[in-house]
């Protein structure tokens, strides 16, 4: 039984610590831009529960021609982090029609790509093009969320920009990607690339709260 001593002082306890028992979160819509028009949002949310940052992506697009719709794509994206290494990935997507699939599975340091674009074994480091954190910059290899295909990528500086009002510091991405991504700070801000011969771009609807500390907690 617990006295009333032993009472107070464990609801001190939960009341003094309560980010030990409660998950941080974050979470961003950003609207796609295709040349000027509007063709849908990408929705990310990152939340940590203990050493684990598990993030959901779920994106949305439309490209219309006469009213009616031309293309469509869509994905659902689960993954989990665990110190800065990727534990495991769930991808799905439709490409108007076509439908496409990325899983990662941690093992032995390693991780085991099963794809439908590419499957192997990939080194344990490796990212993914979710572009969120800003460190992805710092890894040479990115699994591809959409087909698994793992890309070679080379991250150069390009200096400040600006996004929606942002101030930005941009940089570009070559190898086996070419696009450009805008973070203020350590945060992650835009996306810019080449869809279908016309220039697209992702517009946030804000940086609060941000997602940077989620991954550095």
């Amino acid at each position: 039984m617990i006295n009333r001593r032993g009472f107070i002082a464990c609801g001190a306890a939960a009341l003094a610590a309560p980010s030990l028992v409660r998950a941080s979160t974050a979470a961003r819509t950003f609207r796609v831009l295709r040349d000027g028009s509007d063709i849908g949002f990408h929705r990310i949310a990152v939340t940590r529960s203990g050493a684990d940052v598990q993030v959901a992506i779920d994106i949305e697009l439309k490209v219309k021609f006469l009213g009616i719709t031309a293309y469509r794509y869509e994905m659902a994206n689960r993954e989990i982090w665990r110190d800065g290494m990727m534990v495991s990935m769930d991808s799905k997507s439709n490409d108007d029609g076509a439908p496409a699939f990325s899983r990662v599975t941690a093992a032995s340091g390693k991780l085991e790509v099963d794809g439908s674009v590419w499957s192997g074994v990939v080194d344990g480091d490796s990212a993914s093009t979710t572009y969120w954190t800003k460190e992805f910059l710092n890894r040479k290899l990115w699994i591809s969320t959409a087909d698994g295909d793992p890309l070679k990528v080379d991250a150069r500086p390009v200096g400040p920009s600006e996004v929606g009002g942002i101030a930005t510091e941009k940089y570009s991405i070559g190898g086996d990607m070419a696009i450009d991504l805008h973070y203020a700070g350590d945060e992650w801000v835009s996306v810019r690339f080449d869809a279908g011969g016309e220039d697209a771009i992702y517009i946030p609807d804000g940086l609060s709260p941000a997602m940077a500390p989620v991954w550095t907690a």
